[in-house]
């Protein structure tokens, strides 16, 4: 019997298949070893949250589900489009290579390829987050990011994750306004102590964005700006196969 509060929600979730998709509390309860009470009051809040629905013949997955399914496939769809691209800025660079999202305050690691440089050692993982004001491929999202967006991405508190995090809203937004200039987003030692990292967004044929391609190296050992042009060629090559693709129009 699961224990704590998400292993009980999991259980509940995962007890209905393609084969059962309508399944009543007291067969919730039977499969997943929950007390009834207990079952009933995990649905009600699911119910609440639009994770599932009631139906006559019991309950079924809800459009919260649905809208995250979605997501998770066009996350997927959007890394297997970007692997080629990624693996050839590798190639050329030799540095570490990254997919990002923003969710939320976030930015979100989709796909990581690790560079030649062993010695180097880069907190980020896939499915990892970091703050978006933080990282260079959080800075080339908000850079063409709505006005809501930014502002939910500027925290109170600006947390030093390196020596050089930025440190308060007016230079962020500096910093973004030079994104926009650029064309790429650049950083040191702001999301990691010794590295240093160029980001360029992924966009939208109406130019808002997707998501984010980086190369990050050892901070001081070389010039990364050099780098930059490399990076804005793959992500001008991802934004015309993403645009090519309908898919992609609200990821």
């Amino acid at each position: 019997m699961p224990r704590t509060m998400i292993g009980r929600v999991t259980a509940v979730l995962g007890t209905f298949s393609g084969d059962e998709p309508v399944l009543g509390v007291n067969e919730i309860a039977r499969r997943t070893g929950l007390a009834k009470s207990v079952t009933s009051r995990i649905l009600a809040e699911l119910v609440a949250a639009d994770y599932l629905e009631r139906t006559d013949r019991g309950l079924r997955v809800g459009i919260r589900l649905f809208e995250l399914g979605e997501l998770a496939q066009r996350s997927k769809e959007l890394r297997q489009l970007a692997l080629a691209a990624m693996a050839d800025l590798r190639q050329a660079t030799g540095m570490t290579v990254q997919l990002s999202v923003l969710k939320g305050a976030d930015q979100v690691y989709v796909e990581i390829l690790r560079g030649r440089d062993p010695d180097m050692v880069i907190r980020s993982r896939v499915g990892g987050r970091v703050p978006a004001y933080a990282t260079a491929g959080g800075k080339a999202v908000l850079a063409h990011a709505s006005d809501d967006v930014v502002d939910l991405a500027i925290p109170e508190v600006f947390e030093p994750l390196g020596p050089g995090t930025v440190a308060d809203e007016m230079t962020l937004r500096r910093q973004l306004e030079a994104v926009r200039t650029d064309g790429y987003a650049h950083e040191t030692e702001e999301s990691n102590p010794g590295v240093e990292c160029i980001a360029c967004p992924i966009l939208r044929a109406d130019g808002t964005p997707i998501a984010a391609i980086s190369a990050s190296g050892p901070a001081g050992r070389i010039d990364m700006i050099r780098i930059a042009p490399a990076v804005r060629m793959a992500a001008l090559g991802l934004n015309r196969r993403i645009r090519a693709n309908p898919a992609f129009s609200t990821l």
